[in-house]
């Protein structure tokens, strides 16, 4: 209590030391001054003060050099792995290589995508030999039908891509150097110039080669370094250096480059007061260059992604909806989205659903693990039994004993027993006698007791059907509460509302959940 009082006297963040605070801040002073012990503490800490609270590992750091490192660095070891004893700013000054190697999830995804192609149609593909120029990849991108595209699907990048339609894969390398803070400055020239409603200029006409493919505005890191040897006679380590400085921040150096690429620019027969402009303009580039690389590198797997989901609509969906197990809100995107591509999304069925979803020729088969309180244990029990075969609704009770009540109602709900013959309501109103069955043959040969008889009933109505599927899956699978309405009026798709600009126009719509709030110039306003 004592210390959290004695820290309430001290900000978050400071570059005051403590002793500075001793001397300025009365309060402070007198509760370390009221007992020995805190005296004490006070001291300790000002010894302690500015040294590394702990050891920290980079994600992805891997540090190489040709020589043992231990005789070059010092080195810690964590566990398994050894750790440099300096911190990352040190190591490229010492001549050692430090390399980022980063997991991408979205990899795995396509390798699953692959196989999936694989099992249901016969063909390999190789991901290294997927055509760069087709339509409907690009189409994808010009469409800004990117959900499920590495790097594309925020709604922000989505709203770019429909101003940009991208044409080419220059257009969507560009795409992803521009969508970031900085670079988004020429957003708005490069699109207009794109469709031709804007002049494209050039700071000095022979950088026209190097700039033509983003439409004379300076985007990546690399153009500068093709700037540096067109028109300074820069080498290729020396325009690296300006490259570095800039991706780096690291100004002193582009002001003491500056002198040389002006010398460069002069005896390559440009005026000083131009190549001033240009260098000028390589400053002010460097807070917004992009490396080029890094750009296509991502655009690479974003386009392949892309063709894949124009191609493979089945196999890419199952496996995009895979990658989302537990998360309800994308894995509703992603449902939605697979339903407007045309795609159907199959039930789940006990003798065929996994903890995964499938692709079949039909559609995508829903997972056992996304069902509510349905668990990872009760998905492995259920695909253990499976092996043994289910040869009807008592031997697959009789196998799956150890579920709860609980479990099995959520079964039936999500259609899951369907296939056994039997509708939803007519499971629950006989679940009482089968479950008492199920206990009673566990301890005696099932030959010697009889099955019970299954009374069948009228299905629950169509409007209860819907509510238990969202109960069970958190959204509305097959059916939706508008549809009735849709066929009882006429009204636009959400989706068709562009067409219909300056109309009064009908939609459908249900409304889920009305946040209110006041906005700060004291309106009310509602999020629906």
């Amino acid at each position: 209590n004592k210390v959290n009082e004695i820290c309430k006297c001290l900000p978050a963040f400071s570059k005051l030391k403590l002793k500075d605070f001793y001397e300025t801040n009365a309060k402070f002073r007198n509760l370390i001054e009221s007992e020995n012990a805190l005296k004490k503490m006070f001291e300790i800490a000002c010894r302690l003060e500015g040294f590394p609270r702990h050891t920290s590992i980079h994600a992805a750091g891997i540090v190489m050099c040709k020589y043992p490192l231990d005789e070059v660095i010092p080195l810690t070891k964590s566990e398994d792995l050894y750790l440099t004893g300096y911190s990352m700013e040190y190591l490229e000054e010492l001549g050692l290589l430090k390399m980022d190697f980063l997991g991408l999830k979205n990899l795995t995804t396509i390798m699953n995508i692959l196989s999936d192609i694989k099992k249901t149609t016969g063909e390999e593909i190789d991901f290294s030999k997927i055509p760069l120029s087709d339509q409907e990849a690009l189409k994808v991108f010009y469409t800004a039908n990117t959900s499920g595209v590495f790097q594309f699907e925020s709604t922000g990048m989505k709203n770019f891509l429909s101003r940009l339609k991208p044409t080419s894969l220059e257009d969507i390398f560009a795409a992803i150097a521009l969508f970031r803070p900085g670079p988004a400055v020429n957003i708005d020239s490069y699109i207009k110039r794109k469709h031709k409603e804007e002049k494209i200029t050039y700071i000095v006409p022979s950088l026209e080669e190097i700039l033509k493919p983003t439409y004379g505005i300076i985007i990546y890191q690399e153009q500068i370094m093709q700037i540096a040897r067109k028109l300074a006679g820069f080498t290729y380590g020396e325009a690296d250096i300006l490259r570095r400085a800039m991706s780096k921040k690291k100004y002193d150096v582009l002001k003491s480059e500056e002198e040389r690429f002006i010398q460069g620019c002069v005896q390559n027969g440009l005026t000083k007061e131009k190549a001033q402009e240009v260098y000028d303009l390589i400053l002010n580039f460097a807070n917004y260059g992009f490396n080029r690389a890094h750009s296509v590198a991502y655009s690479m797997i974003a386009y392949k992604m892309a063709y894949l989901k124009a191609h493979y609509k089945i196999e890419f969906f199952s496996n995009l909806l895979s990658s989302v197990i537990g998360s309800e809100s994308k894995t509703l995107e992603y449902i939605y989205e697979a339903k407007a591509n045309g795609i159907t999304i199959l039930k789940p069925n006990i003798l065929i659903s996994s903890k995964e979803y499938i692709s079949t020729k039909e559609g995508i088969v829903f997972p056992l693990s996304n069902i509510k309180n349905v668990g990872i244990v009760a998905c492995k029990e259920i695909l253990d039994k499976r092996k043994e075969g289910f040869t009807d609704l008592f031997d697959c009770l009789y196998k799956l004993h150890n579920l709860s009540r609980k479990c099995i109602e959520s079964l039936i709900d999500a259609s899951c027993f369907d296939c056994f013959g039997y509708n939803k309501k007519t499971l629950f109103y006989n679940l009482d006698n089968l479950l008492n069955y199920v206990d009673l043959i566990q301890d005696l040969d099932p030959s010697l007791v009889e099955k019970p008889t299954i009374e069948v009933v009228d299905e629950y109505s169509k409007d209860e059907l819907i509510q238990k599927e969202k109960e069970v899956f958190g959204f509305y699978l097959s059916n939706h509460p508008v549809l009735k309405y849709k066929t009882k009026y006429s009204s636009i798709e959400l989706s068709e509302i562009a067409k219909y600009l300056n109309q009064i126009i009908d939609v459908v719509i249900l409304v889920e959940n009305i946040k209110e709030i006041n906005t700060k110039n004291g309106d009310r306003m509602a999020f629906i």
